[in-house]
């Protein structure tokens, strides 16, 4: 199976169907109570495997050149969405919930700074967009050390997995937070290297899928349920390589899930449509979640549909004007 990294004519269905349910739980996990089975179950794996499905489709820069070029196009892709949800909470906040102007500029610019998912009393949080600058770091960080290292898993494998523990180990210390959430990326790399070697190995994994799958289940449901789960957004890293572990499995185990769906066209069908504009979703579902919070009056699964449903209304109406305008210029 050979992919071409945001080629229309290569997509894989099943990853597109993977980042769609993994969306979709993102806003069940958001809307469900802190500390429910529901919101454990979906926060074990859900933005590790976001990391680690780019990193099954991530193809290394082979020159300097070619990396910035990527660099570029991840940074249109990634970091303008980023700062244009900044902007527009920003603008909802003072026009909405009528806050003063210069204070509410003053904390957009400080969260855009760190873009961290969570405060600490000293880190204005960008909430839910902390994902945006962090998967366009963490793919600069995986794609530098490809390049340095001429794309040899031998020397990629052993760097990147340093930086990923440094990062975690950072980010643990909340004074030693770096700006642009880049202990996080650090952080993330070592999962979407996890992809990339998922993807080098897959016929192993395909030769031994139901052993594989099974141990990867029973694994996660003991680790989380007797160590807790790593939440990234947060820098909560109980039991760590426990905790890496953990997501890895979990993840692998959506994985199997959604390609043993694929016989089922039209699941895989809606997931795939959705998967594909993951992050305009994620961006919608982004505003919302800063600037409203009454899903969480509703009951659990009422308010998760309920919220499901504005989300991704909004973020295809978004996709069909944005497509529109783009017909029209060409």
């Amino acid at each position: 199976m050979t992919t071409l990294e945001h080629s229309k004519q290569n997509r894989i269905p099943w990853v597109d169907a993977a980042k769609g349910l993994a969306i979709l739980l993102v806003i069940v996990g958001h809307t469900v109570p802190t500390g429910s089975f529901t919101r454990n179950i979906i926060f074990s794996f859900h933005i590790p495997l976001f990391f680690l499905l780019t990193g099954y489709t991530f193809h290394p820069s082979a020159s300097w050149s070619e990396a910035w070029e990527r660099c570029k196009k991840d940074a249109m892709r990634l970091l303008v969405p980023y700062v244009l949800g900044g902007v527009v909470i920003a603008l909802v906040k003072i026009g909405y919930r009528h806050l003063p102007a210069g204070a509410v500029l003053k904390d957009t610019l400080i969260a855009l700074l760190w873009g961290s998912g969570t405060g600490d009393g000293i880190h204005e949080p960008i909430g839910v967009f902390w994902f945006l600058i962090t998967l366009f770091t963490a793919r600069q960080i995986v794609n530098v050390v490809s390049v340095l290292f001429h794309n040899e898993p031998k020397d990629t494998i052993p760097v990147i997995g340093i930086i990923s523990l440094l990062g975690f180990g950072i980010g643990m210390f909340d004074w030693n937070w770096l700006i642009f959430n880049f202990d996080v990326s650090m952080a993330a790399s070592g999962f979407v290297l996890a992809g990339m070697e998922f993807h080098r190995h897959e016929d192993w994994f395909e030769a031994h899928d139901v052993p594989v799958f099974f141990a990867s289940l029973l694994l996660t449901m003991f680790l989380m349920f007797h160590f807790g789960y790593i939440e990234m957004s947060g820098r909560w890293y109980p039991e760590l390589s426990l905790g890496v572990f953990e997501s890895i499995c979990a993840s692998y185990c959506v994985v199997r899930f959604v390609q043993s769906i694929s016989k089922l066209k039209r699941p895989e069908a809606v997931l795939s449509l959705v998967g594909k504009h993951s992050l305009m979703l994620m961006w919608v579902h982004a505003v919302e979640d800063a600037c409203f919070s009454f899903w969480k009056t509703l009951p659990p699964f009422a308010g998760s549909v309920a919220r499901i449903g504005v989300d991704v209304c909004i973020a295809g109406v978004l996709v069909f004007l944005l497509d529109k305008m783009k017909r029209k210029n060409q």
